[in-house]
C-alpha cells in the first residue's frame, strides 16, 4: 500500500508558467510545517495594502485553506493581519543590500522555499540599472549557498505607473530568464508582470489590495510542482457556505440577449447564494431566468472576479442541479485575461461534450432534478489567466423559463480525475464529540464552511460511515483543522484508516503518522468495502487526545 501523507518539497515538475528545471533530488518534509520565506522589499512587506499583510494573507489561506499544506512563514520581521506575519520584506532596499543580509536570515529561518520579488528600488532608484540583473544573479548565488535545498521562485516584478520606471522594469523582467538559465535546478521564473495593471497598484510601485491578491494566486499556481507532490491543488473552490470562497457579484449580468426574469417582478437573470437546494452544506448557487426569443437567447452572469493561472493538469470541476429542460443550457464559463472564454476554447467535458451551456443542454447527460457532475480538463488552456468566472444560459431555439443550482465548483490542479465522494452524507457514527454540534455526521457532509466538523477529546476516538453498498475503494482523503480555518497545531497528528465488508471483520487500508497538514490523501488498493473508518492514534500536534475532522471523502478512483 502507499500513503501520498507528505510535501514533496523538490519534486519539481516542468509547468507552462515556470522555467523547464533539472531534476533535484526528492526532499521529503515530515511532521512540520514546509518553511517559506518571503523576500525581498516593501512590496513582500506589503505596502499599498489596506493591512500590510502584502499578498502573504491570500497566498496563506490558498496554500493552508485550499490546498491543506502545513505552512511556516520565516523571516526576522512581521507585518500584516494573518496567522503568520513572518517575512522578510524591507521597504526601500536594493538587491544588493538584501545580499549583504542574506546570509545571516538564512541561517536562522533555513527555508525550504523562498519567494524573490527584488528589482523595484534598484530600477525606482536608477541604481546602476545595467547591471542590476547581476547583482540579482549574485544574490541567487547566496540564497543557494545558504540554503542549498531550498528552491527560489523568482518574480519577474510587478509594473510601475510612471513610464520611466516601468521602462527600466521591463528591461529588468527581459533579462531575469537568462540569469535563471544557469541555475534551473533550484530556480522558477513566476511572471506577476504581465497580468498586473494599473488598476491594481495603489502608487507608483506598490500593489493594492486587488493587485496583491492577483500576485497571491499567481504565486500559488507557480508553488504546485515545488509542493504539489500529486495531491490536488485548489486553485479555486466555492462552496456557497460561511468561510468560503463568496461571490463576488449577484445578479450581476456581463452579456445578454432575450433572456429576462423568472417571473414578472424580475427583469434579468439571477444567480446568487440560497439555501435552498445543495449537494454539500446548506447553501448553493441558485440561477434562473425566462427565455423570451425561440431564434437565439443567451446571459451570461457574472460571479468570482479572479486571477488562476491555468496549469497542465488544471481541471474545472462543478455539480449543477436544473430544475427542468431549459435549465440544463446552463455552464460555468471562464474569461481569460486575453479575451478569450471557456465556452469558445473548445474544451470538453468527461462525456466529450463541449464546455458551453448550449451544447452542455444538448448533451442529453444533464439529467433534470438530480445533482450531476460536469468536469472540463483545461490543459489546452495552460498558461491562460483566469479573470472571472461566468455562469451561462444559452439555447438557440426554445423559451420559457428555467431554474436550477450550481455547488462545489473548483478548479484544481490534479492528476485524479474527478469522481463522486461516496461517503457523502452516508450514515455516521463515532465517539462521543466535543459539542452536540460537533456530532458524527458534520465530517461527511460536504462542507468545511462555517465550523461544519466532527470533534471528539475521546482518547482512542473512531468515526466511521456506511456506504451503502459494497464498493471499491481507491482513495480516501482526510481534511483536518486547518482546513476549516482552525490552528495548524490541531491538525491530526496520526490515524489509521480502516475499511470493511461487515461492519465486524476490519483491514487496515492506510496508517498516517507523523502528519501536520490539513488535508491527507491515501491512496492504496483498490479494496471493496462498505464501511469506513478512523481510528484517532494522536490527536493534536502536541499529543493532545482532541481530534477535529472537517470532512472525510472516499472515491473509487
Amino acid at each position: 500500500m502507499r500513503t501520498v501523507i507528505r510535501i514533496l518539497v523538490a519534486t519539481l515538475v516542468a509547468a507552462s508558467a515556470l522555467l523547464a528545471p533539472s531534476p533535484a533530488p526528492a526532499a521529503v518534509i515530515t511532521g512540520r510545517p514546509v518553511k517559506i520565506m518571503p523576500l525581498g522589499d516593501s512590496i513582500t512587506w506589503g505596502d499599498g495594502s489596506s493591512t500590510t499583510s502584502s499578498y502573504r494573507a491570500a497566498l496563506w489561506q490558498r496554500l493552508v485553506g485550499g490546498a491543506g499544506l502545513a505552512v511556516d512563514y520565516v523571516g526576522s520581521g512581521q507585518s500584516g493581519s494573518l496567522p503568520d506575519p513572518d517575512n522578510e520584506g524591507h521597504s526601500g532596499w536594493r538587491i544588493e543590500q538584501i545580499t549583504a543580509s542574506i546570509d545571516g536570515w538564512l541561517a536562522t529561518s533555513r527555508p525550504d522555499v523562498v519567494l524573490l520579488h527584488i528589482g523595484t528600488n534598484d530600477l525606482n532608484q536608477n541604481f546602476d540599472v545595467a547591471n542590476a540583473p547581476a547583482r540579482l544573479g549574485t544574490l541567487l548565488d547566496r540564497i543557494h549557498t545558504g540554503a542549498p535545498d531550498a528552491v527560489v521562485l523568482v518574480a519577474q516584478i510587478v509594473p510601475a505607473l510612471d513610464a520611466t520606471i516601468n521602462s527600466r522594469i521591463t528591461t529588468f523582467n527581459a533579462a531575469v530568464p537568462s540569469v535563471l538559465s544557469s541555475r534551473a535546478a533550484y530556480t522558477r521564473l513566476v511572471d506577476l508582470n504581465r497580468t498586473i495593471t494599473t488598476a491594481d497598484l495603489n502608487d507608483t510601485l506598490h500593489p493594492n489590495d486587488a493587485g496583491y491578491t492577483k500576485m497571491a494566486d499567481l504565486w500559488h499556481a507557480a508553488l504546485e510542482s515545488v509542493l504539489g507532490g500529486g495531491r490536488d491543488w485548489p486553485l479555486l473552490r466555492a462552496g456557497l457556505e460561511p468561510g468560503e470562497t463568496a461571490p463576488t457579484w449577484t445578479d450581476t449580468v456581463d452579456g445578454s440577449q432575450n433572456v429576462g426574469g423568472y417571473n414578472a417582478a424580475l427583469t434579468t437573470m439571477e444567480t446568487g447564494p440560497r439555501a435552498e437546494t445543495s449537494r454539500g452544506g446548506a447553501n448553493a448557487l441558485m440561477y434562473s431566468g425566462n427565455d423570451l426569443s425561440a431564434t437565439g437567447s443567451y446571459s451570461y452572469m457574472r460571479v468570482l472576479d479572479t486571477h488562476l493561472r491555468i496549469g497542465a493538469t488544471s481541471v474545472l470541476t462543478y455539480w449543477i442541479f436544473p430544475q427542468q429542460t431549459n435549465g440544463a443550457h446552463v455552464a460555468v464559463d471562464l474569461a481569460f485575461t486575453d479575451g478569450s472564454s471557456l465556452r469558445d476554447s473548445g474544451a470538453t467535458d468527461q462525456y466529450g461534450v463541449r464546455a458551453h451551456p448550449q451544447f452542455q443542454g444538448e448533451g442529453g447527460h444533464l439529467v433534470v432534478n438530480q445533482w450531476n457532475l460536469v468536469r472540463v480538463s483545461l490543459s489546452a488552456l495552460a498558461g491562460r489567466t483566469v479573470d472571472r468566472v461566468h455562469l451561462g444560459y444559452d439555447q438557440p431555439a426554445g423559451t420559457g423559463v428555467f431554474r436550477g443550482y450550481v455547488d462545489d465548483l473548483a478548479i484544481t490542479g490534479t492528476t485524479r480525475p474527478a469522481a463522486v465522494n461516496l461517503a457523502l452524507k452516508r450514515p455516521s457514527s463515532a465517539s462521543s464529540a466535543c459539542a452536540t454540534t460537533e456530532d458524527a455526521t458534520r465530517a461527511n457532509d460536504g462542507t468545511t464552511g462555517n465550523n461544519s466538523k466532527w470533534c471528539t477529546g475521546v482518547s482512542g476516538a473512531t468515526w466511521q460511515t456506511d456506504l451503502g453498498a459494497a464498493t471499491t475503494v481507491r482513495t480516501v482523503i482526510v481534511r483536518h483543522a486547518s482546513t476549516g480555518g482552525e490552528p495548524l497545531a490541531w491538525n491530526t497528528r496520526a490515524y489509521r484508516i480502516q475499511l470493511s465488508p461487515d461492519a465486524t471483520t476490519w483491514t487496515t487500508f492506510a496508517t498516517v503518522t507523523n502528519n501536520a497538514d490539513g488535508v491527507v490523501t491515501s491512496t492504496a488498493g483498490p479494496s471493496t468495502a462498505r464501511h469506513v473508518r478512523l481510528l484517532i492514534d494522536t490527536g493534536q500536534q502536541d499529543g493532545a487526545a482532541t481530534a477535529r475532522i472537517f470532512e472525510v471523502e472516499v472515491y473509487t478512483t
